[in-house]
């Protein structure tokens, strides 16, 4: 009778470990996207990023972070300029020379209003300003989502003039058992907020004209 019960303990055991298991690999599996086909709401002043193409140089700066989580616009910058760096022909300014040229400006220089200022200091054609509005973690036993949303402003250095111009948003659920989501910190959710960043400028950017090749200087 002891060796029954026994048995039928581990039987029962195994079974309630498979089912949590299997539970566990559809959670993992049952990934619902939002709004991935969404039109982008942008406004461009195409006869002078397009017809004119007036415009070679670009430095982005900093970006205002809105939210409660301190490096929101470090992820947000970072993939916004990968995203430039990987779709677009303009000439980046690298971040770092950027960081260094503006670091004795007061925080609040970085502002289309000082447009001035910063083209004497950085020496672009655009000034990039970024704000991320939302980073949002939610989490529960479940489900997971995370979700992001950044407003991007191109400006001409020289009239500080805005000349292109979007504000966007993308989430993820995840619906299930994802062990993941019961760890709500920016450190656990890094990997899917990046990854949320990126699919926001990948898209974004389609809507952004770009310029065209460089014309070779004839030297004779």
């Amino acid at each position: 009778q002891r060796w029954s019960f026994i048995l039928m303990h581990t039987f029962c055991w195994r079974h309630c470990a498979t089912l949590w298991l299997l539970i566990g690999l559809v959670g993992c599996a049952t990934v619902h996207n939002e709004n991935i086909i969404e039109a982008t709401d942008f406004t461009s002043d195409h006869v002078k990023l397009a017809v004119r193409q007036q415009y070679r140089s670009v430095a982005v700066l900093p970006f205002e972070n809105a939210t409660q989580y301190t490096t929101a616009d470090q992820h947000a910058r970072r993939a916004f300029f990968g995203a430039m760096a990987a779709y677009k022909n303009y000439d980046l300014q690298p971040m770092e020379v950027t960081d260094r040229a503006i670091r004795k400006l007061a925080r609040s220089t970085i502002d289309p209003a000082h447009y001035a200022t910063l083209r004497a200091a950085l020496g672009t054609d655009l000034l990039v300003f970024g704000t991320v509005l939302a980073q949002d973690h939610s989490y529960g036993v479940v489900y997971g989502r995370n979700a992001v949303r950044v407003k991007i402003l191109f400006v001409d250095a020289a009239t500080g003039d805005i000349v292109w111009q979007s504000e966007e948003s993308r989430a993820r659920t995840l619906v299930g058992v994802s062990f993941i989501s019961l760890f709500n910190n920016e450190y656990m959710w890094a990997r899917e907020v990046v990854n949320r960043y990126n699919e926001l400028f990948r898209d974004m950017i389609t809507t952004l004209p770009d310029c065209s090749a460089p014309t070779p200087h004839n030297k004779e």
